[in-house]
């Protein structure tokens, strides 16, 4: 998943406080956060791309940051990270803290998790998720009971401030929640107003790889 990412980090760079780097782009970012799983879908056709980045047991730190009894997206702007080479990124938690076993739709481990920017008096999308043409790509991924995963988003920078959050589609038969999609908390950055229209985009790397945008 990363490699994927070196082209991009080849130009449109700029420099933090930090001594890294926050993305300066013109398009939408595809989706980035890929996730292991605490149980394997047995209803999926297989052959799909499973990650190894499985659920860890909620420590002390996530019982600080995190409210009981709930299933959560904890953006966290502060816990600086390099994202890819010397971008820089921050951190991303999906906490677990109910009594149940939350699942998640995905591709090849690819969750439906996606930044959207506040402008204009609404939320937009500023990334994508791409769709795969093979029915294999499919499945659900599980998270159990006090279990959270680690996941890390680029910094990126533009011409205009705003603030941000991401967006999550959960499975709608859970009965933590009522609607389709959960939110993070938000957090201020700033953006350019072409990553509202145009797509990164994708070549496919060759007959195995499902995906061409």
């Amino acid at each position: 998943m990363k490699k994927l990412l070196l082209f991009l980090l080849c130009f449109g760079v700029l420099d933090t406080s930090f001594g890294q780097t926050c993305l300066d782009v013109g398009y939408k970012l595809r989706g980035y956060f890929y996730v292991g799983t605490s149980q394997v879908d047995t209803t999926a056709l297989g052959g799909y791309y499973a990650d190894n980045n499985t659920p860890k047991p909620i420590n002390s730190m996530m019982e600080k940051i995190s409210r009981p009894n709930a299933f959560q997206v904890i953006v966290q702007t502060d816990s600086i990270v390099t994202f890819v080479e010397k971008a820089a990124g921050f951190k991303v938690f999906i906490v677990n803290t109910s009594d149940s076993i939350v699942k998640l739709p995905a591709q090849d481990s690819r969750i439906y998790l996606k930044r959207q920017v506040f402008y204009k008096n609404e939320w937009q999308d500023i990334e994508y998720l791409p769709s795969s043409w093979c029915g294999n790509s499919y499945h659900s991924v599980f998270i159990g009971p006090n279990e959270y995963w680690d996941l890390e988003a680029p910094c990126i920078r533009g011409e205009i401030q705003a603030k941000f959050r991401f967006q999550l589609l959960v499975d709608n038969t859970s009965t933590l929640y009522d609607e389709p999609n959960i939110y993070s908390n938000e957090f201020n950055g700033s953006f350019n107003k072409s990553q509202l229209i145009k797509e990164e985009g994708h070549q496919p790397m060759g007959i195995m790889d499902p995906y061409d945008n």
